[in-house]
């Protein structure tokens, strides 16, 4: 049994960028055992390696986050040895650049298994145990001998949207869409567990450096060029969107808005969305003549 100090954390899409983040942020705190969960098992060694060099302890696990099956049977393994799970942060996510009724229907439909429903694998199965886990802190803290910060802290879930889920741009409908699907799944959760004591936190960063774009699929260059002129540009970084979330997590916060370019245009849609996409249609339609003309040349 691991000492009762150190708390469980499981960060999906824990092999590169946001959740290898995460999994840094996490371990330089101290106190956490990371389960360093990626589709592909030595990403996700490379990250509880990194974990390790900075004295956190850990696992890395191969695990397919569409796979309903494999959630339980971690669950199942993990609570051989905890007693509790603190964190659960849902990261893992694919993403696909095409107008609807281009590309093959199958990648649409792999970015919302992937994205939404993967996410709600990981919250239906681990929902009970963070409940459960609730209780526990909530009777170590009434014990002053046995209470501590760490313990204190409620067990919480994050949950990895997008600025696009409030706007869905041109070409990103399907993303888009799966990442809307996690805002409202949020929303739905944060309402329902904070009267048992979990918070529900969920992101919506804007672009940043991630490895997201280079394992995307693009039907146009147009779409891919844009997506890395705004990620070049972009003044947020993985660090800073795990830091933000973490604090907001610790703080009960339900929205995460990271970027000021992202919470400006989150704003301007709450306020005038019709001539907010309007503005939009009109940007794409001029990037669209523009391509038909350099076609022609």
């Amino acid at each position: 049994m691991p000492p009762s100090p150190s708390r469980l954390a499981i960060v999906t899409g824990a092999g590169s960028g946001l959740g290898r983040e995460f999994c840094r942020q996490l371990a330089k705190a101290g106190g956490w055992h990371l389960v360093c969960l990626d589709v592909v098992l030595a990403d996700a060694e490379q990250t509880l390696a990194e974990v390790q060099q900075l004295g956190a302890a850990g696992e890395a696990v191969e695990l397919d986050v569409s796979d309903a099956e494999a959630w339980f049977a971690l669950r199942d393994r993990l609570q051989h040895d905890w007693p509790r799970l603190d964190l659960l942060v849902n990261n893992a996510g694919i993403c696909i650049s095409a107008e609807v009724g281009d590309g093959a229907l199958a990648a649409w439909r792999r970015v919302i298994e992937v994205n939404y429903l993967g996410l709600l694998n990981g919250c239906h199965v681990m929902t009970p145990w963070l409940k459960a886990s609730a209780l526990l802190v909530k009777a170590s803290s009434s014990n002053s001998q046995l209470a501590t910060r760490n313990a204190q802290l409620p067990p919480a879930i994050i949950n990895i949207a997008s600025v696009t889920a409030f706007l869905p741009a041109p070409a990103m409908g399907a993303y888009a869409s799966s990442k809307a699907a996690v805002v409202a799944l949020s929303e739905a959760m944060y309402a329902e567990l904070r009267p048992h004591g979990v918070h529900a936190t969920v992101v919506a960063p804007g672009f940043f450096r991630t490895r997201l774009l280079e394992r995307g699929i693009f039907t146009l260059r147009r779409h891919r060029a844009q997506a890395e002129y705004l990620t070049r540009t972009a003044r947020i970084d993985a660090a800073s969107v795990a830091r933000s979330s973490l604090a907001a997590s610790r703080h009960g916060r339900l929205y995460v808005i990271t970027g000021r370019r992202a919470r400006w245009l989150w704003r301007i849609k709450r306020l005038a969305p019709r001539i907010l996409f309007r503005v939009i249609a009109r940007r794409y339609q001029r990037i669209i003549i523009r391509d038909g003309e350099d076609a022609g040349d």
